[in-house]
């Protein structure tokens, strides 16, 4: 890098940051904090689930797995999206009539504390190991660009995710999303389009003899067990992660809170098919780097030094915006399903969120920096199938099917979502996703849970 790269990511930096700091003399109280002011017009929702879906893995992860797989790494972005839409046609509504902030207290309003802690715990799990994809990434990007050692990239990495989250929270998420998606999306689309001048437009892309048709140009090129697999676990983790969730919430009106998904809904894919079309192209014109590297690389390369570091920056930024909105998702969860009703009346909340993000952090550096050098896409797959194999079907329940399970079955369906995971990864054919069991494992328990209700109390449940 040369001064000119470092003037330019300085400035994103110092935008971003100034972004997060005026916005964090907005809050005042945990409430302000965690979103549950419900004080978000539209933009600031689209803008911080934007945030927080646009990370490591919808840019830099996408690249790479596009460079190596092909067509089939727009998956993460395409389930992401059907998540968006989902949230904004169907489950918005309820979710904000609840009243709840957090994924495990709406289940535990239905099933009861037990099923709501293990909620809390197992899919705080499933969200840890996204934040940690988030960490490997910013590895990936800034030992591309400079001479840091890994320690030191993760470390800088959470310096800077403390900054963007801890003064503004939610708001702070939802304003400085706004400012790096506008950001990323302008850069995202110039590279496009110098990749396709790389390679002599799309039918030198179409007819490189680098790029096997069925594989590279094929959704489903990995086969659609795997991929089609990706795709429904990016559904099931969006509609179960606790950071969405808490965004939607914390909307000052339900039309706020639907248009931001929707707009949201709409401009995910694009993004992800833009980073599609670097990583294929940088499989032309750069066969033997580090599949990791694609898109940092790319960036060096075909960018003069200053948008050059401006799109460096901007990078650097998803990454910690994308961290700071799962790791404040995790904090949420466990200071209000967990700590808080433990703390004597009086202690201090927003402190109390604050240092279990710190914590949080602390724990994903080290699994982070023992982990790097996979696919950063295999941890954000990996992450969504657990969360929704955990809590995607009693959370359907708690708000459809109120008292039409046998709540003594809800904790077992947890627990053998992650389980039959395990399992189907162990046991089960290298052509299927293991989250396949994890869900159908889920399904079965909670399907057997509706029908001893039924047979023991159709009355109460409803269905008489």
């Amino acid at each position: 890098m040369t001064w000119g790269h470092y003037a330019g990511a300085a400035i994103v930096l110092a935008v971003i940051v100034g972004v997060g700091v005026l916005s964090g003399r907005a809050v005042k109280s945990e409430r302000d904090f965690s979103g549950k002011s419900r004080s978000s017009n539209s933009g600031l929702i689209m803008g911080a689930l934007l945030g927080t879906i646009i990370g490591g893995a919808s840019t830099i992860g996408t690249a790479q797995l596009a460079y190596s797989h092909g067509l089939s790494a727009w998956w993460f972005t395409i389930g992401c999206a059907t998540g968006l839409l989902l949230f904004g046609t169907w489950l918005v509504k309820p979710l904000y009539a609840s009243g709840h902030h957090t994924v495990p207290q709406i289940i535990g309003s239905e099933f009861g504390p037990l099923a709501a802690k293990t909620s809390a715990v197992l899919a705080s799990i499933g969200t840890f190991l996204s934040v940690v994809a988030q960490l490997i990434s910013a590895v990936a990007l800034i030992t591309a660009v400079s001479a840091l050692a890994n320690p030191v990239a993760i470390a800088l990495m959470v310096v800077l995710v403390l900054a963007y989250i801890t003064f503004g929270g939610a708001l702070g998420a939802g304003y400085a999303g706004l400012v790096k998606t506008v950001l990323l999306t302008s850069f995202v689309v110039i590279c496009a389009v110098l990749a396709l001048r790389g390679v002599g437009g799309l039918s030198g892309l179409l007819d490189a003899p680098e790029l096997p048709h069925e594989t590279f140009f094929n959704l489903n090129g990995r086969g659609f067990g795997l991929d089609g697999a990706a795709g429904a676990s990016l559904v099931l983790g969006v509609l179960t992660e606790q950071a969405y969730v808490q965004t939607l919430v914390s909307a000052k009106g339900l039309r706020s809170s639907r248009k931001g998904a929707l707009f949201a809904a709409a401009l995910v894919p694009i993004i992800g098919a833009l980073g599609v079309l670097i990583g294929i192209s940088m499989r032309v014109t750069h066969p033997d780097i580090e599949s990791a590297m694609a898109l940092p690389l790319f960036i060096m390369d075909n960018l003069p030094s200053l948008p050059a570091g401006m799109m460096l920056g901007t990078l650097l930024v998803v990454l910690v915006g994308s961290a700071s909105g799962l790791s404040l998702g995790i904090a949420t969860v466990l200071t209000n399903d967990l700590l808080l009703p433990r703390l004597r009346r009086g202690d201090n909340a927003l402190a109390t969120i604050r240092l279990v993000l710190v914590g949080v952090l602390a724990v994903a550096s080290v699994v982070a920096f023992s982990s790097s050098g996979g696919l950063i896409l295999n941890w954000s797959f990996l992450s969504m199938g657990l969360r929704g194999a955990v809590a995607f079907w009693p959370l359907l329940a708690a708000l459809f099917l109120r008292g039409r399970i046998d709540r003594r079955f809800v904790v077992p369906a947890m627990v053998c979502g992650p389980l039959g995971t395990a399992l189907g990864a162990w046991l089960g054919p290298n052509s299927l996703d293991p989250v396949w069991f994890g869900v159908g494992a889920g399904l079965v328990v909670m399907t057997a849970g509706f029908i001893v209700q039924w047979r023991t109390k159709p009355r109460q449940s409803g269905l008489q």
